[in-house]
């Protein structure tokens, strides 16, 4: 299914986000669900709304778009189940922080790193990078189809 309505379009274009890499198979577990929190050692200084999930190897491309709805902070205890929850609420985690994942989206047509490189001087996030370093890339992305998944 391609989702791609003046709405969510709105949606994407006032929000604020940031770039990530995660591996494949924790993408995997987002995009069925069993992972419903994204765990980091940081939180950004702005506030954001949106995860723009870059793959790395052996991908290497940017794959999809997570909505976060609240971070976090450890101790506190994120309630659901999930793969990686239990570990964060006993404090068996590096990470200090959860996102809260409430939406996945996929890129119909992912964009590889060559093309990243190429056409918007992208470098694949070692933490994160504000959605403002890549204006030409964030309107591509936001003209392009993407698959709701959750």
């Amino acid at each position: 299914m391609v989702t791609k309505n003046k709405k969510d379009l709105l949606i994407a274009q006032s929000s604020s986000g940031i770039f990530i890499s995660i591996k494949p198979n924790f993408t995997k577990l987002i995009e069925t669900g069993e992972k419903n929190y994204e765990f980091r050692k940081y939180i950004p200084r702005r506030n954001i709304n949106k995860l723009y999930v870059y793959e790395p190897s052996p991908t290497c491309c940017l794959k999809y778009i997570l909505f976060i709805d609240r971070i976090i902070e450890y101790p506190t205890i994120i309630e659901e189940p999930g793969v990686g929850n239990i570990e964060f609420n006993n404090g068996l985690k590096k990470s200090k922080y959860a996102y809260h994942i409430k939406n996945v989206y996929k890129l119909t047509n992912p964009i590889s790193l060559v093309d990243l490189k190429e056409k918007y001087n992208f470098t694949a996030p070692q933490s994160y990078a504000y959605d403002t370093k890549y204006p030409d890339l964030i309107n591509y992305i936001n003209n392009s189809n993407q698959e709701k998944i959750i």
